[in-house]
């Protein structure tokens, strides 16, 4: 089994800590190494613990997660951290993003997902929870131009890749339904980035959409 993925846990709220804590404990795929309490904390137990993510909350009381998400990256470019909050609005996700973030969660996420995003992360995916994503759609969709690009070729199993990705699957649980190697599922994903000049799997959905390729 490969090296558990090393997580750090920031939240102002005690109960949320306690309740991801024992997420955590129940899956042998990621350890806790830290907590913090609020943004200013985050940097410092960084240096103490020395994560591969950091579990951000975005709304804290001294500083919020978008700054601390920058300070992160500044201090540990290699480090991902994922948002989890309860906001659901695209311009909050596109702020911590902007920052840094390679993920965002709302917090009525179930563990499983909580748990499969910080372990995509680690991997080098970027996540987002299906009803934000949703959301970043439409309002591509509401600000695009009108006209209807033409669509590249794509396998039969590429086009079934997006529409997976679209409802939310990781590269694991799109394997498990399309029967292929997870490593098959990667390489049709890059393949996907290349032929459409895109660059994550947000891109993908917002291109998808716009080449009528599926539809939300």
């Amino acid at each position: 089994m490969s090296q558990a993925v090393r997580v750090l846990v920031v939240d102002d709220e005690a109960l949320v800590r306690h309740a991801l804590r024992a997420f955590i404990a129940d899956d042998d795929r990621v350890t806790l190494v830290g907590e913090a309490a609020d943004g200013s904390e985050v940097v410092d137990v960084c240096k103490q613990t020395s994560p591969d993510v950091v579990l951000m909350d975005i709304k804290m009381p001294e500083v919020s997660g978008v700054e601390a998400t920058r300070r992160v990256r500044e201090w540990q470019p290699s480090c991902r951290v994922v948002a989890l909050t309860t906001f659901a609005t695209e311009w909050r996700a596109l702020e911590v993003l902007r920052a840094g973030a390679c993920g965002y969660l709302v917090k009525n996420s179930t563990p499983d997902e909580i748990i499969d995003a910080i372990v995509a992360a680690h991997a080098g995916d970027r996540v987002v929870s299906p009803e934000v994503q949703e959301r970043f759609v439409r309002s591509a969709i509401e600000a695009g131009d009108g006209r209807s690009p033409e669509a590249p070729a794509l396998s039969e199993r590429e086009r079934q890749v997006i529409e997976l990705i679209a409802k939310g699957l990781s590269n694991t649980e799109i394997a498990d339904a399309l029967h292929y190697a997870e490593a098959t599922v990667k390489a049709d994903i890059r393949h996907i980035n290349q032929l459409w000049g895109v660059e994550n799997r947000l891109q993908i959905v917002l291109r998808a959409t716009q080449l009528g390729i599926i539809s939300l």
